[in-house]
């Protein structure tokens, strides 16, 4: 898959049904998180990772590796969600985001995974976002995270909670 490094999230690609959806976030420190791979065996996925590993290593040129260059910052989505400008009517599941959108909370939210999250009643201490509990696993990510990473994200008809 090809990006254009500028603009990373502007590109969408349909996933068809010969293909997994598979993401791997890696932090400037080192740190994996796999996105995605529930949808897969776990064998068959280190499988996949050995034999992209393999790849990398054999594009390698002969001698020491390059400079590091710095990693590109990436733009907010074209909506932000200022959360530290927000507000919440916990009463009512009810957060209201830094641009004036409305989120309700008391639905379950799908991802572009196929996967449903809930709200877990928190706020996220670093961003101030509504904390969201992925429903499979114990997997929990702020809103403006999971809205940025595997959105777009939309209620779930018949998802009260």
């Amino acid at each position: 898959m090809s990006h254009d490094d500028d603009d990373l999230f502007a590109h969408a690609r349909l996933v068809d049904f010969t293909e997994h959806p598979l993401l791997l976030l890696i932090d400037t420190e080192g740190n994996a998180e796999l996105i995605g791979e529930d949808t897969m065996c776990p064998i068959n996925v280190a499988a996949m990772l050995r034999i992209i590993a393999a790849d990398l290593l054999m594009s390698h040129p002969l001698g020491p590796c390059l400079p590091t260059p710095e990693p590109p910052t990436w733009s907010r989505p074209a909506e932000p969600l200022h959360p530290f400008a927000a507000t919440l009517d916990r009463a009512r599941k009810l957060w209201t985001d830094g641009t004036g959108h409305v989120w309700d909370l008391s639905v379950w939210w799908g991802d572009a995974f196929g996967r449903v999250w809930r709200w877990t009643g928190d706020l996220d201490r670093t961003s101030g976002a509504p904390l969201m509990r992925c429903e499979y696993r114990p997997e929990t990510q702020p809103l403006d995270v999971l809205r940025a990473v595997c959105g777009p994200i939309a209620p779930m008809a018949g998802g009260a909670a």
